[in-house]
């Protein structure tokens, strides 16, 4: 190869066309006054009263002491004279990778969620905490899924570990890793001065660093892994070596979930390019590994995810509405979806409402091999975020779309940075980094107060606008269970008679029912267990709780009826054997009860 062949690679495509051309002259006044308009939206829906803006009301929720004054730094750092002289400064500061990485993996430990709302969190962390068995449960969750998010927990319980704590640990491992991606995307990017800075930041400043602080379930390594494929295709573009670790994370990312078939097209690119770029490569046994490895893998492991995905996923693509929502082509644009997706987008990545202005102004980049290989990256998440429907609603489900919040949060990253090529506009990455990681700690700091978290739960289905009855009853069931494990009986009670309104299955009224009992109502708890036993005759817990009600209340008829039934379910049950005998005693003494 000759000399300026070799200096031609090794040089790179600066990682797009792009970085060589002159921003477009309006771009920076744009993004700034896009991120003047998204504080003033913060601000403006943190009065209560409507939860339309469920996706920037944080204000709201958080420590006003945190919330705020992250938000008046965010608004300071919009103005050139404190935020030029700052920038300049951290201009000249030069922060290690490994630095970056032990701060964002101590801040998700910091504030570990405590909240338990997100997607599957009560149940994923209820099967790896009791030993429960994975394949009843999930039986949809590939190998890598389940070494992760059950085998290491329950090995590490049998050491006297916590699977809290294995969670919290893998989340905190898992974002440094981010950390450290996210540095060597802006390396890739070729940022220099304060864009080295903001750039990482911006990437990993999003909603999903939430799925790190204790979620036991494999979107953390999707989203990791996602990132990680963009940044090895990326570094790919200078250095074709660098296609060894989009192959690995394809090829694990095939092992870990149904879902990774979306890095496949951005792989694919990702060697076409380097390879178009330095031909030498296909010589490297390395690089027939990483081509050979994700194939092979794919071969495997296809016809496993292809069942997965007609026996589980449709449920994905189904309104939760059902008929009602008049099929999954027309509830695209029924109600307040957009407005929802809006306010998830926003959540899950705060810059990514900046991005069409910017992409409009700066046509130009299109014609980079970056903006080829984050549009291949974001273009199959981006599609599954307008059509899947989350059995649990986006509020909830939010996790369903971190991997699409990293992917336009390195989007936003990229073109911040082409911004800030500009010497006059340089400041403007500090800003943004800034724009986005206070509505990021914000919503971790939520998460992490029980109190708070739950009042931003409650509000959303009390007040306007008003949810459809399938998530009205979702969310409150979640409100009377999480209230149940915290011992607040009161609100417990009050939230799942809220959700029997709507779906009084035999399971939400007996809840109902426990947590009646719990706070000393009995006359309410035995009415609510009589209807238990109505719709489920072979109920042992609702016939046990209306005798021992009735037994409360002095019905000693009612309560030997009850206890009766309850020995036809269970014959051996000790309960009623015991309420018998204690109706027999009393009986002898004061005779058959007249009620």
């Amino acid at each position: 190869m000759s000399t300026s062949r070799s200096k031609a690679i090794a040089r790179g495509p600066r990682a797009g066309a792009s970085d060589v051309l002159a921003p477009n002259a309006t771009a920076p006044l744009a993004l700034l006054l896009s991120l003047a308009a998204l504080a003033a939206v913060r601000a403006w829906t943190a009065a209560p009263g409507s939860m339309a803006g469920w996706g920037f009301s944080l204000l709201r929720f958080a420590t006003p002491a945190l919330g705020w004054t992250l938000w008046v730094v965010s608004v300071l750092a919009l103005a050139p004279p404190l935020a030029r002289p700052a920038a300049a400064m951290l201009a000249r500061v030069r922060v290690p990778a490994w630095v970056f990485a032990a701060l964002l993996a101590a801040v998700v430990w910091a504030w570990p969620d405590r909240l338990h709302f997100v997607g599957d969190f009560l149940l994923r962390e209820g099967t790896a905490a009791r030993g429960l068995e994975p394949a009843g449960l999930f039986p949809q969750a590939l190998p890598l899924d389940v070494m992760l998010h059950y085998s290491l927990p329950r090995g590490l319980a049998g050491l006297g570990i916590q699977t809290a704590i294995t969670a919290r640990t893998l989340g905190a491992l898992e974002a440094a890793a981010l950390a450290w991606l996210a540095a060597a995307f802006a390396r890739a990017l070729r940022a220099e001065g304060v864009a080295a800075l903001a750039i990482p930041v911006i990437v990993v400043g999003g909603g999903f660093l939430g799925i790190y602080t204790g979620y036991d379930k494999a979107i953390a390594e999707i989203t990791l892994l996602t990132m990680a494929t963009a940044v090895f295709v990326l570094r790919a573009m200078a250095d074709s070596r660098w296609l060894v670790g989009a192959g690995l994370t394809t090829a694990f990312g095939l092992v870990l979930h149904r879902s990774m078939l979306a890095l496949v097209p951005v792989a694919a690119l990702g060697f076409g390019l380097a390879l178009r770029r330095d031909p030498a490569g296909w010589r490297r046994w390395t690089i027939r590994i990483a081509i050979a490895l994700p194939l092979l893998t794919l071969v495997v492991m296809l016809p496993r995810i292809i069942h997965a995905m007609r026996q589980f996923d449709p449920v994905h693509f189904t309104p939760l509405e059902g008929p009602a929502a008049g099929g999954p082509w027309r509830s695209l644009w029924s109600g307040s979806r957009w407005l929802d997706l809006i306010n998830l987008v926003t959540l899950v990545s705060p810059l990514s409402l900046a991005l069409p202005l910017l992409l409009i102004l700066e046509r130009r980049a299109f014609a980079s091999p970056t903006a080829w290989i984050l549009a291949a990256l974001a273009a199959p998440w981006l599609a599954l975020t307008v059509a899947i429907h989350p059995p649990q609603g986006m509020f909830r489900d939010w996790d369903n779309y971190s991997a699409a919040g990293v992917c336009l949060s390195m989007v936003a990253a990229w073109r911040v940075g082409e911004v800030a090529r500009a010497s006059a506009w340089r400041w403007l990455a500090l800003t943004a980094a800034i724009a986005a990681a206070a509505p990021t700690l914000t919503w971790l700091a939520i998460n992490a107060d029980v109190d708070r978290g739950l009042a931003r739960v409650e509000a959303y289905v009390s007040e306007p606008p008003r949810r459809s009855d399938a998530e009205r009853a979702r969310v409150w069931d979640f409100l009377g269970i999480r209230n149940a494990q915290l011992g607040r009986w009161d609100a417990s009670a009050e939230a799942m008679a809220h959700a029997a309104e709507t779906s009084p299955s035999p399971r939400v009224l007996l809840q109902w029912a426990l947590a009646e009992q719990a706070r000393g109502r009995s006359r309410v708890a035995r009415d609510v267990f009589r209807r238990v036993t109505q719709m489920k005759p072979d109920d042992e817990r609702a016939w046990y709780g209306l005798a021992a009600e009735s037994w409360n209340l002095g019905d000693y008829d009612e309560c030997r009826r009850a206890a009766e039934r309850l020995r036809q379910v269970n014959p051996a049950s000790p309960e009623a054997r015991q309420l018998l005998g204690d109706l027999d005693q009393v009986e002898k003494q004061v005779g058959p009860s007249s009620r």
